[in-house]
């Protein structure tokens, strides 16, 4: 994206030249007409977002008008700590126009130098069950193989002794693992549509961060709609080393996964909030001679 500055209708205000993050605004030395430098300038649109008569100029369109809601604090504290991870959905698909509504919220998150690198692969219809069969594939055998006493011992040295210390727990994961045979759904829990949100491979530094920021962004839109959501570990995680299951979401070998969520119309309502530890925080407000 290319932006200009229409000087017709530019105002000496400094605005622009205040707000560019990558400095690539700038005036004449004689106070003049302000400029972008194309060299720096990384399609941000802070400066067509700040300018008060819209000089600000794009190839790829006109700049939607936005101002502040308004919104109560209060309401949006309680709405925004009342998002739950919803496991229980309704028979119901989501209209495609509004999972491009929800799609297209997390297009306008911020990302890391306006990388804008996040894609999505949206499952719907019968493929959401094609893909859980998929999973089941993958994760029934590494469970099996997990229970093998060798094994066992090996998985002690690894992150996962943690979990492997609880009784049972392997057996119980295959049985939650079978239910998939009977015709549940422990990955998706009968959702209708699935969300990945890829980055690609060379962005390791900040494209998982920007996936999340765009799901959450999209999670919380779609909360008011009325659709629950729920971040999906497994399906994230067996992407990551089943090079079978990627071709099957059709996820290139470029693109890593940053996130994985269900959309679909809750059938639960929750009436309370959970018990959480509270944030540990630490406060700076100097810095000793020492440090």
């Amino acid at each position: 994206m290319k932006l200009s500055i229409d000087q017709s209708l530019c105002v000496p205000c400094d605005e622009c030249l205040l707000d560019c993050p990558s400095g690539a605004v700038w005036r004449d030395e004689s106070g003049g007409d302000y400029h972008i430098d194309q060299d720096f300038c990384i399609g941000c649109s802070h400066c067509a977002a700040v300018c008060p008569p819209g000089a600000v100029r794009s190839d790829a369109g006109a700049f939607p008008e936005w101002k502040d809601p308004g919104l109560d604090p209060a309401l949006v504290r309680d709405f925004l700590c009342g998002k739950r991870s919803v496991r229980r959905y309704r028979a119901e698909s989501i209209p495609r126009p509004v999972l491009d509504q929800i799609l297209r919220v997390g297009s306008l998150t911020a990302t890391a130098s306006n990388r804008q690198d996040p894609e999505a692969v949206v499952i719907t219809g019968r493929a959401v069950r094609e893909v859980a069969a998929g999973l089941f594939a993958f994760y029934l055998p590494l469970v099996r193989l997990a229970r093998h006493p060798l094994v066992k011992l090996l998985l002690r040295f690894t992150y996962a002794s943690e979990h492997l210390r609880r009784k049972g727990l392997l057996e119980r994961y295959e049985q939650r693992l079978r239910e998939f045979e009977k015709g549940g759904d422990p990955f998706f829990f009968h959702a209708p549509a699935v969300v990945i949100l890829t980055y690609p491979g060379s962005n390791r530094r900040y494209g998982r961060v920007n996936c999340a920021l765009a799901g959450q962004a999209m999670m919380y839109y779609a909360q008011s709609l009325g659709i629950g959501s729920c971040m999906i570990g497994f399906m994230e995680a067996a992407l990551g080393l089943s090079a079978r299951l990627r071709r099957k979401v059709g996820l290139s070998a470029s693109r890593k996964t940053g996130l994985v969520f269900t959309l679909g119309v809750s059938d639960v309502t929750y009436r309370r909030l959970p018990l959480r530890r509270p944030l540990p925080v630490s406060y700076l407000d100097r810095v000793s001679a020492s440090n």
